[in-house]
């Protein structure tokens, strides 16, 4: 009679890790298909509605914390926090869509153990993401995007997903409370909380 040889715990933890990971990376195309959808039913514009922020340039900083919950302190697996900024262009090309390039920066090194199990040095990572930004009522404002992680000692790509709440300033500035969450592929997770503030024009 056989026997069945069950895997050993950190293959396990390997196997499981990767099959979450197809599963975001799935959830990502569902995600960016979903917001397709939802922006046609967007593209009429009312007779007689305000221009909004239709056809506006928008500048924005954000002064922030990144959380990695993969980190390393002193060889045992630990979440970290480290600070981080970022600047970030949209093009609003609807009152309620916008395409930009979003940039951020960790200014601290770290280290991180990837999805294999292996332990990997981020020295002040630096990530580029094209986004796409849906504004559906006054304040809020989702985000989507696909990027690239940046360091010296490789890179990774990510997939972003985030939410701002926005309150309008006079001389169309606009100060938000952001949140992102960035998974890098077969790699670590990054939540991201800080404080922005935008320009209009």
């Amino acid at each position: 009679m056989s026997s069945i040889v069950l895997p050993h715990n950190a293959n396990l933890q390997y196997l499981i890790k990767q099959m979450l990971d197809s599963i975001m990376k799935k959830m990502t195309c569902l995600l960016i298909v979903l917001i397709g959808i939802i922006s046609a039913s967007f593209a009429q514009e009312k007779k007689g509605e305000e221009k909004g922020n239709k056809g506006a340039h928008q500048l924005s900083f954000m002064l922030s914390h990144s959380m990695i919950g993969e980190g390393i302190v002193n060889g045992s697996k630990k979440s970290i926090s480290a600070p981080s900024f970022g600047f970030d262009y949209n093009y609003w090309f609807q009152n309620k869509w916008a395409f930009g390039i979003h940039t951020d920066l960790i200014t601290e090194s770290f280290k991180i153990e990837d999805n294999g199990g292996v332990i990997l040095d981020r020295s002040t990572p630096f990530a580029i993401v094209p986004a796409l930004s849906f504004k559906p009522k006054m304040h809020s404002i989702f985000v989507v995007g696909l990027g690239k992680e940046f360091a010296k000692e490789g890179n990774f790509t990510l997939t972003r997903i985030g939410y701002e709440y926005s309150f309008e300033l006079p001389k169309k500035f606009e100060l938000s409370f952001g949140v992102n969450y960035d998974k890098k592929w077969n790699a670590y997770d990054i939540w991201t909380v800080g404080i922005i503030i935008s320009k209009l024009f």
